[in-house]
């Protein structure tokens, strides 16, 4: 491999690094889409021994993998483990009841308040050990690596980046300063200026499209409706061909959200009733790390029941995470969680339908195949940095739509 100049200043710094003693735990290796980050990270976990690569989302890992990143996984896989529920209160209740039912007459046992609070109870208990609950692995292979490498670091926020911290190995973290700062509690690793800032567009890049269309807003240009290899920027609205083929879209509001969700739930035949169906595809907003609930993350509906009280109770699968048993509140799937009161908020999880995301949302995250709506002109102090961010969350093609009001 033919390294540049800056790549290899930035080879070089590393391998001190790790080779220090008494260094410092993390190491902020940044750059800017297309030069080298992760060619470069792949390469120095050759010879670093023992390398764990890991990223915040499922898909950020699946496309290290593409790129050579060995058995790279989410973070929350790699450090943190299902916990076992207590079955103590279960067991309790459970002889509570048994000893209340025997004390009473027959005809007593259908009414009795104390029989029917137990009873309640004891299903909310079960319905608890149903429930996957997470806690930090302090048996993670993490403890046996020499390396770790954080792709996507901006996501990360401090209750994981602490617990990433704790296990005492070395981590190299990879950033972009150019997207985005994070929303919502993330940004550990990215709140402070990087150890090596990367700037020249890596050679092998030159010529991708992606990255030439990400450069080009980056560095103030304007980009035109065409044609650029695969993917294409559009005067106007997109075939509907192009919509159902994406794999995520892209918006700048959550009002244009809530309007392309709808729309593609039209298109799949899901109707306009806002309980979701089997099939339908969801995106976490808020974290709960217990739960192996990150925010940001897509998930896929299994059964869905409205329970007629404001929540309704979701199956929910994601390939990395497996399927869980939530209960979501159903203003988020209408738009009216404003009216909902802060108590009520963490009574259940946040979930909102995910065809569509926020660009701001979809941090942290990739897919091959991604369609933005360019709304950066609402961004006013950083319409470049929104564009840019969407623009690199596309890992083969793009279609992007300008004017399409």
């Amino acid at each position: 491999m033919e390294w540049s100049n800056q790549q290899q200043v930035a080879l070089d710094t590393v391998s001190r690094w790790l080779d220090s003693t008494g260094r410092q735990q993390t190491f902020r290796l940044f750059g800017f889409a297309g030069t080298g980050k992760t060619t470069l990270a792949t390469h120095l976990a050759l010879g670093a021994g023992n390398v764990l690569f890991a990223a915040y989302t499922g898909k950020a890992a699946s496309v290290l993998r593409a790129k050579g990143c060995e058995g790279a996984m989410t973070i929350h896989k790699l450090i943190y483990m299902p916990a076992d529920r207590s079955k103590r209160k279960l067991h309790e209740l459970q002889k509570l009841y048994e000893k209340t039912f025997e004390g009473l007459a027959e005809e007593d046992r259908e009414t009795n308040d104390s029989l029917i609070r137990l009873k309640k109870a004891i299903g909310k208990e079960e319905e608890k050990l149903r429930t996957p609950f997470f806690q930090l692995n302090h048996d993670s292979v993490i403890e046996y690596a020499d390396l770790v490498i954080i792709d996507e670091c901006s996501m990360v926020d401090e209750r994981m980046g602490r617990d990433l911290e704790s296990f005492g190995v070395p981590i190299l973290v990879l950033g972009d300063p150019a997207q985005l700062p994070p929303v919502g509690g993330g940004g550990y690793f990215t709140n402070q200026k990087p150890d090596i800032l990367l700037t020249e567009i890596h050679r092998q890049a030159r010529g991708n499209p992606i990255i030439e269309l990400a450069t080009a807003v980056r560095t103030g240009e304007r980009i035109y409706p065409g044609q650029y290899g695969e993917s294409t920027i559009v005067d106007g609205k997109p075939e509907v061909d192009v919509v159902m083929n994406a794999d995520q879209i892209l918006v700048g509001t959550n009002k244009s959200r809530r309007q392309c969700n709808a729309k593609m739930r039209k298109l799949l035949g899901h109707g306009e009733n806002p309980c979701p169906v089997p099939g339908d595809k969801l995106v976490c907003l808020r974290n709960d790390h217990e739960m192996n609930l990150l925010n940001g993350t897509l998930w896929e509906v299994l059964h869905a029941e409205d329970l007629n009280c404001g929540q309704y109770l979701l199956r929910i699968t994601n390939p990395d995470c497996g399927s869980l048993e939530i209960f979501a509140h159903e203003h988020y799937f209408k738009g009216t969680e404003k009216q909902l009161p802060y108590w009520e908020i963490t009574s259940a999880q946040c979930f909102d339908f995910g065809y569509a995301l926020t660009t701001h949302k979809a941090q942290g995250s990739q897919w091959d195949n991604v369609l933005v709506f360019d709304e950066s002109c609402v961004f006013n102090g950083t319409a470049r940095q929104w564009l840019y961010t969407a623009i690199t969350r596309a890992a083969k093609k793009i279609t992007i739509c300008q004017n399409f009001r």
